[in-house]
């Protein structure tokens, strides 16, 4: 027989073994396409500087990256571990080492070409339905399909770098690997290295419960300070001490069992396999509870941001229309405002103005001073009270510091200083020495005002819409007394004193395309000006022209538009990247269940032996099977919900986006039974075969 004839037996006999094999270097590839194909759409590209999507794109492509080098190489040393005893066969037949890498190698390549191929077809089809899923989202900024040769080079050159690497390794493991333990290799349990006794799990229960209870009070400063680094030792901690207890689980469990006899009794055959199992199971399972647990989080992160989006918008948008008269741009009288909405068929319910000065704030960090913003908004106490209806009364040296948005973290605002002197004036004080007395120095003709962090409350409340815009924050104030406020705006430069426009009631698009046609006819601005809620990218360098793009109107429904548009387009493409950590998972634990098969043959065997039932049989690896599965899905689902719990922990509302995210572990759970109980036909199918 030549060796030819070797090549082709060989494949056409292992050939269901290679379609898991073909399946996954196709599955990279298509994923890889789509990514590159968003990377250099030359929409995307365009309006690169409109909206959060390229980021995300080149984010979640590093992040595919890594996955595919980690995903495809696990997967080819699980083929070729699989494949042991049939290489084992070869070299007692006579093949060198040589024979093996040419007969690798030409696998490999024919795998490798049909798989790239199938894969780019696969990945062209499956980007034009890419980009008609996301089209549905995006609602001012469509993106087209574009085959170009960016995107062909660079899935196909990552693919093929992967394959060449992955090569390197077979080669390595044939050559390394002695006759005896290749023959034995398909069907020897791999070590699950030290065993520890079920004191260190309990030990490694208590760390990760004490971790998980102190993350996210210390996260929100209410302990220890708030120390960065208790966070990042109970983040660690929780991660790290699942391995110890997914090893030891099986082991506590016995320990506890063995206290009450009957029920020990009746499954102590499931519990001595499992011992077996999770021995060399526990770096597998590991690794899919942190699959699981990533994908969890970042799907349930992205997708709760997406489904709660108006609900947040709500909080922080108390007004349907807000727009600053900073003279001469935007002058416009109230009673004018109300009759342009009438004429609009518009009713409006709240029409209210509201001064406020921006001037630079400077802060006290641990003795080290620095300017926080050159144009921070100050607001008189009598101004904000009548407009919220409040009742805070503030002697000269007591402050509100005031926020829209309510966070749960403590936060002490420390010693402030406003000083009422242009914004360019105090982007040029020299604060190297960071101390207050050389600050003071800088300022000596200032008109300023000195706040200790002991006389400055925190409060939240809905005075202002929180919106950034290029180079202005609203959200929060300094709210300050009457006659403080009076004398920093009579020294305060010209343009600084100012006017929101707040306004609420029953306003459509219509009147809303209204007012911002009637103030840009005022301002004597062109078409140009205004033309659309977002800031064109070719403006960025036109300072000028970015502070008067930045003078518009900004309307909820426009807000709330954009908001959906980013969100939904984050979530979209992250959903993407949690399924491939949803297919890693699954294959890593079905290849790792069924190279274990020749094991679990020979053990059943010798329980037929020893008399038990086939039913009994099927019965005991049932029961085998739902744990290793299920195991990780509980613990993985449950790791993902608890950090999301972490991240959101600090926003106001945190059960709806809460609820949200367990809609998600939800449905992966049920995808994870499915997946269950197709794996157990399978598993049944194979242990059948040779028992």
């Amino acid at each position: 027989m030549t060796f030819r004839a070797i090549i082709r037996k060989n494949f056409l006999f292992n050939v269901k073994k290679y379609v898991s094999l073909y399946f996954v270097n196709t599955l990279i590839v298509a994923i890889l396409f789509m990514f590159g194909s968003l990377l250099y759409n030359p929409d995307v590209l365009q309006q690169a500087g409109n909206t959060t999507l390229y980021d995300v794109v080149r984010i979640a492509l590093i992040g595919v990256v890594l996955f595919s080098v980690v995903f495809v190489t696990y997967s080819n040393l699980s083929f070729l571990k699989y494949r042991g005893k049939e290489f084992g066969m070869y070299i007692t037949l006579g093949m060198t080492s040589k024979d093996l890498t040419k007969l690798l190698f030409l696998e490999n390549v024919g795998v490798s070409a049909v798989s790239l191929g199938s894969g780019l077809i696969s990945g062209i089809v499956f980007a034009k339905l890419f980009y008609m899923g996301i089209n549905q989202i995006l609602l001012e900024n469509k993106l087209q399909f574009d085959l170009n040769m960016g995107s062909l080079l660079l899935s196909g050159g990552i693919f093929l770098i992967i394959v060449c690497l992955n090569f390197g390794f077979n080669i390595i493991y044939i050559r390394k690997m002695p006759v005896a333990r290749i023959l034995q290799s398909a069907h020897v349990k791999e070590a699950g290295g030290r065993s520890h006794g079920p004191g260190w799990g309990v030990l490694a229960l208590i760390l990760f419960a004490v971790s998980a209870v102190l993350l996210p009070g210390t996260l929100l400063g209410k302990w220890f300070g708030g120390s960065s680094m208790l966070s990042l030792v109970f983040i660690v901690l929780t991660l790290a001490t699942p391995y110890v207890i997914i090893g030891t689980g099986v082991i506590t469990v016995k320990a506890v069992m063995k206290r009450f006899r009957r029920i020990y009794n009746n499954n102590l055959l499931v519990m001595s396999s499992l011992s077996h199992r999770f021995a060399s199971y526990t770096t597998t399972l590991y690794i899919v509870t942190l699959l699981i647990a990533g994908a969890m989080f970042f799907i349930g992160m992205t997708y709760s941001m997406y489904a709660t989006t108006r609900e947040t918008l709500d909080r922080t948008t108390p007004y349907d229309v807000l727009f600053v008269e900073s003279e001469p741009v935007n002058v416009i009288g109230e009673a004018e405002i109300a009759a342009l909405f009438s004429d609009s068929g518009d009713r409006l319910e709240q029409n209210e103005t509201l001064e406020y000065v921006a001037i630079p704030e400077f802060r006290d960090y641990k003795g080290a001073w620095g300017l926080w913003d050159t144009q921070s908004m100050v607001i008189g106490e009598s101004a904000f009270n009548q407009l919220l209806g409040t009742g805070y009364g503030l002697a000269e040296n007591q402050a509100l510091f005031a926020r829209v948005r309510k966070e749960n973290m403590k936060f002490n605002m420390p010693d402030t200083i406003l000083a009422a002197i242009p914004p360019e004036q105090a982007e040029n004080i020299p604060v190297d020495s960071g101390g207050k007395e050389a600050l003071l120095q800088a300022l000596p003709d200032a008109a300023l005002q000195e706040y200790l962090t002991a006389d400055i409350t925190e409060v939240t409340e809905p005075y202002i819409n929180s919106v950034v815009t290029a180079s202005s924050y609203f959200g929060q104030a300094m709210v300050v007394d009457d006659a403080v406020y009076e004398r920093l705006k009579a020294t305060a430069p010209a343009g600084q004193v100012r006017k929101l426009h707040l306004l609420n009631g029953d306003i459509s698009k219509t009147g809303f395309a209204a007012l911002v046609l009637n103030l840009r006819e005022r301002n004597g601005f062109d078409a140009t000006y205004w033309s659309t809620s977002y800031l064109n990218p070719l403006q960025a360098g036109d300072e000028a022209r970015m502070k008067q793009e930045d003078m518009r109107p900004v309307y909820r429904g426009e807000l709330l538009n954009r908001e959906l548009e980013s969100n939904g387009a984050v979530f979209f493409i992250i959903m993407f990247l949690g399924a491939l950590f949803i297919i890693a998972s699954g294959l890593v634990l079905y290849h790792k269940v069924l190279s274990d098969i020749d094991v679990q043959k020979e053990s059943m065997r010798s329980l037929k032996r020893l008399g038990v039932t086939p039913k009994e049989l099927r019965q005991l690896v049932s029961k085998e099977l739902a744990i290793v599965f299920m195991l990780p899905a509980v613990s993985g689902l449950g790791l993902g919900l608890y950090y999301f719990y972490c991240l959101f922990s600090n926003t106001d509302g945190l059960a709806g986006p809460l609820g949200k995210a367990a809609i998600v572990a939800v449905v992966f759970f049920a995808v994870q039974i499915v997946f269950y109980f197709a794996s157990r036909r399978k598993y049944f199918s194979e242990l059948g075969r040779g028992v």
